[in-house]
């Protein structure tokens, strides 16, 4: 029998930490990989899940991060998932990190924007995988640039759904000083020594109690090992640490922590599960290396000393990638400043009509645009690197481009928010530039709906909102889903079509159309949309509102030429809901034979024919958080209705 001092010798104690950060992708990208195939399957050669299962495997636990936009990206395509996440959770084989949900750069935000960020994450970490916040004590900095002075009082803030952070996870490069012109980071970044002080966790100072945990830097270049060489060199480091002695390697830890794709070979070399399974084989086989989860580790041992921490992150972002210790180098790159600018714009517009009172929900959905929209802020394509790409400019990558103009969709949100707080009682109808992209929208809204057509993009009704009684709800429009590679706003998205809208003419979804006003406030507002692209159909659209009206209905023309056209309708009843809670309690709705669309709790979005027109089934049901619902119109003149209808 091994006595308790043998036992105590026999023991390395290791940590295996996976971050997945993806946008809220969907599938059906020609130069992407989409959300499923990121995911696999359990008997899949590649994909997270196939991860998740070799830990199951080798009953190995082990710590993961999920970016909220990606939780939100799982609930919707994958529900699935979230299953064999709470079953790890239940085996006590999984323990979840903590982050910013939308991954900003956080030290470049306010205080109060990063609150919101962290609250968030935790949120969706309490709704989708029923995780006690209080639970969730170990933190992932966002591209784990660290900066004590503006990070460190937010993280720890008791008013934090968890009561605040106490560890987090730091490269074991930032235990030296960034000082001098040899300095010591520097010189480890080339030596590379290995050094029992860089495996222990330190009591930040200045950091209001946080704990620094460190990342091991010869296990991330080594974990999943491409090479026989890199799976030896992760043995003799643990072994090196083994032979420390037992007073010492109790106190130490070796952590390997790096992006999720790596050992689930998603965009990285194929072989990665195989290649990383070895590993846990190996520690399988030899019990005296114990893997163990973050939090339980850290809990029952106390910081060795306290040690200055300073500003920096991962060896390559800060200068193969060119972005420097402390990121200024892209965030304050010239070629970022227009997008600065549409962070600083959208969020005070947001913030003006939030304080001249207007409906919390839509406030609260507009404030969620603004967190989702910074994601991977003023990221950079460099040449080289996993992330590289030789033939780039270096500059700010086109994929976060758009993510980034996509924030002043906020300010659309926020101003139905204000109306919803103001309204009267008459219908209205404007062309007004409501999200500062130059270009005039057409908004109709009455006591009910207020509903923004884009002229210049195929006429498309882009947003549309209940707003009878609170809370307001958008139910046509999904901001914050992926968008692809299309930074002007409002354009539609061919592939995938993940941003239909409404009244979107199949065929002519990139066609200017030119509005006109034909009566603007009262009892009844008019508007026309007509097709005015060179050599166009002549497509008209006659838009029609009343005061207290609960539907939108559209008057197509045809021209001669013309004997049918079909449109298509984007519906998400409740989009923030959606977001939050996936698909778990959507359904689909009919009032009548010539109605149809979803519904989610207590609000419907419907579309409504007369005789000369017929429901089509579309070629894909869904989108991300949303339903397509597709129409034939088989005469040159029909009607089309789209209304909202509340329950209670």
């Amino acid at each position: 029998m091994i006595s308790v001092t043998e036992a105590k010798k026999a023991s390395v104690s290791i940590a295996f930490v996976h971050h997945a950060n993806q946008f809220l992708v969907t599938d059906g990208y020609e130069n992407k990989q989409g959300i499923s195939s990121i995911l696999g399957g359990k008997d899949s050669r590649t994909g997270y899940l196939r991860v998740f299962e070799l830990h199951r495997r080798y009953r190995i636990p082990f710590n993961l991060h999920l970016s909220g936009t990606l939780l939100e990206a799982i609930a919707w395509h994958s529900p699935e998932v979230l299953s064999e996440l709470t079953d790890l959770l239940r085996l006590g084989l999984l323990e979840m990190v903590g982050s910013a949900y939308g991954q900003n750069i956080m030290r470049f935000f306010s205080r109060e924007h990063n609150m919101r960020q962290l609250e968030e994450q935790l949120l969706l970490q309490e709704r989708l995988l029923r995780l006690d916040p209080e639970g969730v004590k170990a933190f992932w900095v966002p591209e784990r640039l660290w900066d004590t002075e503006a990070l460190s009082k937010a993280l720890t803030d008791d008013k934090l759904p968890n009561g605040g952070y106490e560890y987090v996870l730091l490269d074991d490069r930032l235990y030296y000083s960034k000082m001098g012109d040899h300095s010591p980071r520097r010189n480890y970044d080339q030596s590379q020594v290995w050094d029992p002080a860089n495996f222990l966790m330190y009591r930040i100072q200045n950091g209001s109690g946080l704990r620094a945990l460190p990342i091991a830097n010869a296990l991330r270049q080594n974990i999943p090992p491409r090479t026989p060489e890199q799976l030896e060199t992760v043995k003799t480091q643990l072994r090196w640490l083994l032979d420390l002695g037992p007073n010492l390697n109790d106190k130490l830890i070796a952590i390997y922590a790096d992006d999720l794709e790596k050992p689930a070979g998603a965009g990285w070399d194929r072989d990665g599960p195989a290649q990383y399974e070895s590993v846990l084989k190996w520690i399988d086989e030899n019990q005296w290396v114990k893997a163990v989860k973050l939090g339980e580790w850290a809990s029952l041992r106390s910081p060795e000393a306290e040690k200055e921490i300073e500003t920096g992150t991962y060896f390559e972002l800060a200068t193969e990638f060119e972005a420097g210790e402390d990121y200024e180098r892209w965030y304050y790159d010239p070629r970022w400043d227009p997008y600065r600018r549409h962070y600083g714009w959208s969020e005070n517009r947001v913030e003006e009509l939030a304080s001249r009172g207007s409906d919390p929900a839509l406030i609260e959905l507009a404030r969620k645009v603004i967190l989702a929209s910074v994601w991977q802020t003023a990221w950079h394509t460099p040449k080289t690197g996993a992330h590289g790409n030789p033939d780039s400019d270096t500059g700010p990558s086109v994929w976060v481009r758009a993510i980034a103009s996509h924030i002043r969709v906020a300010a659309i949100i926020a101003e139905a928010a204000y109306w919803m707080n103001h309204k009267d009682e008459e219908a209205h109808a404007y062309l007004q530039d409501l999200d500062h992209d130059g270009d005039e929208e057409l908004v109709l809204k009455n006591s009910n709906l207020f509903s923004v057509f884009s002229p210049r993009n195929g006429g498309r009704l882009v947003y549309l909102f209940s707003i009878r009684e609170p809370p307001g709800r958008l139910v046509v429009g999904n901001p914050v889903d992926d968008w692809n590679l299309l930074e002007r706003l409002h354009d539609y998205m061919d592939v995938p079509p993940n941003h239909p809208g409404a009244f979107s003419d199949v065929g002519y979804e990139h066609d200017r159309y030119e509005a006109g006003l034909r009566s603007k406030d009262g009892d009844e507002v008019n508007a026309s949309l007509l097709n005015a692209q060179t050599d166009s159909a002549g497509i008209e659209k006659k838009i029609t509102l009343f005061a207290g009206g609960d539907a939108i209905r559209v008057d197509y023309a045809l021209p001669e030429a013309m004997a049918s056209l079909t449109i298509e309708f984007g519906l998400s009843p409740d989009y923030l809901f959606l977001l939050r809670d996936g698909r778990r309690g959507a359904r689909s709705y009919s009032s009548a034979k010539d109605t149809r669309g979803w519904a989610d709790g207590d609000l419907a979005v419907w579309v409504g024919l007369d005789e000369s027109s017929a429901f089509e089934n579309p070629p894909v049901p869904i989108f991300g958080h949303g339903w397509f619902v597709r129409v034939a119109g088989l005469g040159r003149r029909f009607t089309l209705r789209l209304g909202v209808h509340v329950t209670s």
